[in-house]
């Protein structure tokens, strides 16, 4: 190249790859056209043994030492938009608003390349953000940078190790030119990426709004059923509390009542009892209608679709001794009672779904029938292994299917073919639902 080439180049109206044209500087009190910038001073070039700043040293150099055709890339990779816009006040740039992000680039590049005031905050800034990188490659081997840029581009974190790269004089020109050709790539791979992102846009926006809809009538339906609920419940509690009062004042003169008076009282008893037993049943349905609004919540709404009939058919028929109006019973001894031909022989029940605080009564119930129980709760707490560990050391599994998923069951019941263990599966997790099957089953 000719010395009136080099002179050409390194004029005014010089151009970076990028398309930044190196035309000057607006100072403050001047305005910014397009196509021109009017000079901050002429370039600067400081003594080469004198560092400006505390971090800078012989063996790096400045922004303006740079050759032209990297500084568009040091400031784009290397400052952010706010960085270079609180630059730009900090520089008396005059009303730097009035710039777009692309003009305010353009003008930070300029600075870099004459050294004027903008290009030396610039650079202070670069050595202050950058402080630990040119630390690490000043105590590093030339030899070593290459690595360091290769975990630096794999970890995500380019800036520091590009700029280090450009300005250390210790740099081997072929890691150099290594760096600049995977920034320049990966300002094409992003620019790709965002149109992409900008075409999807639209339909990502219309699917929020439509999952956001679903969401929201979920939340109108829950409310309804817990008001419905809750107005159950305060009329149970009202009729319960009503019932307590009559009786208790009828206890003083319960010696002196005649037939007739003791029927009532037995009567009143009995509705005493079964409406505890319905308050107790709606209060279970609360909670079961509050974990059903936690699960749709945490699930997407597609993925909430019902089973298709076929399936659910099949495994309510395989349900044995399955009831639409099954209900717990009191107390595991009137169940056991209720199936005394019963014997389990000593045979290990697992018991998988349900709550832990309905284990005991399970445990009673199949202890009674001369059983051990295994139980796990379907996954609320116990894990996979601990399921993996029961199923080889039960002889028969029983699973209500209305506390685990038709996967989950269909899982369970492949299992136990495959160990050939029997499998019980029960419409519902209560107690009766367990004797009734056992006692089909073992009668």
């Amino acid at each position: 190249m000719t010395a009136s080439t080099q002179q050409s180049n390194e004029g005014e109206g010089e151009q970076s790859d990028c398309g930044c044209r190196f035309k000057g500087i607006a100072t403050q009190g001047t305005t910014l056209e397009s196509s021109s910038f009017s000079s901050f001073g002429p370039k600067l070039t400081p003594p080469p043994l004198a560092p400006e700043s505390p971090h800078q040293t012989a063996s790096s150099l400045h922004l303006w030492e740079l050759p032209s055709k990297y500084l568009c890339a040091i400031v784009g990779t290397c400052a952010t938009i706010p960085e270079i816009r609180k630059l730009a006040v900090k520089s008396r740039i005059d009303n730097p608003t009035q710039y777009t992000d692309y003009q305010l680039h353009n003008i930070f590049v300029n600075a870099a390349h004459d050294g004027t005031r903008p290009g030396r905050l610039l650079e202070k800034l670069f050595q202050q953000k950058f402080r630990s990188t040119i630390t690490l490659y000043r105590h590093k081997n030339s030899s070593e940078f290459e690595t360091l840029w290769e975990k630096a581009l794999h970890g995500g974190d380019v800036a520091g190790s590009y700029y280090v790269l450009l300005t250390s004089t210790r740099t081997p020109a072929a890691v150099r030119d290594k760096a600049v050709g995977e920034i320049h790539m990966l300002s094409h791979i992003s620019g790709m990426s965002c149109r992409v992102d900008l075409k999807n846009l639209a339909k990502l926006k219309k699917e929020n709004r439509d999952l956001s809809s679903q969401v929201e009538k979920l939340n109108l339906k829950y409310l309804k059923l817990v008001q419905t609920s809750e107005k159950k419940e305060a009329y149970l509690e009202k009729s319960l509390l009503e019932s307590k009062s009559q009786l208790q004042g009828r206890i003083a003169e319960d010696e002196e009542l005649g037939d007739v008076e003791r029927s009532e009282l037995r009567r009143l008893r009995e509705k005493n009892k079964v409406l505890s037993g319905l308050i107790d049943k709606l209060r279970k349905e609360r909670a079961d209608l509050q974990e059903e609004l936690y699960d749709i919540r945490r699930t997407h709404p597609e993925d909430q679709e019902q089973t298709p009939t076929t399936a659910w058919g099949t495994l309510v028929d395989e349900t044995v001794g399955a009831r639409p109006s099954d209900q717990d019973q009191p107390a595991s001894e009137d169940l056991a009672d209720s199936v005394p031909s019963t014997d389990l022989a000593g045979k290990k029940v697992l018991y998988v779904g349900g709550r832990f605080r309905q284990a005991p009564h399970f445990r009673d119930l199949v202890e009674k029938l001369n059983g051990f129980l295994f139980f796990h709760d379907g996954g609320r707490e116990d894990g996979e292994r601990r399921l993996d560990e029961l199923l080889p050391r039960a002889d028969v599994v029983v699973c209500p299917i209305d506390c685990i998923s038709h996967g989950a069951t269909d899982k369970i019941k492949r299992e136990c073919q495959k160990l050939n263990i029997r499998f019980l599966p029960v419409r519902r997790s209560s107690l009766s639902s367990l004797a009734r099957a056992l006692g089909n089953a073992y009668s």
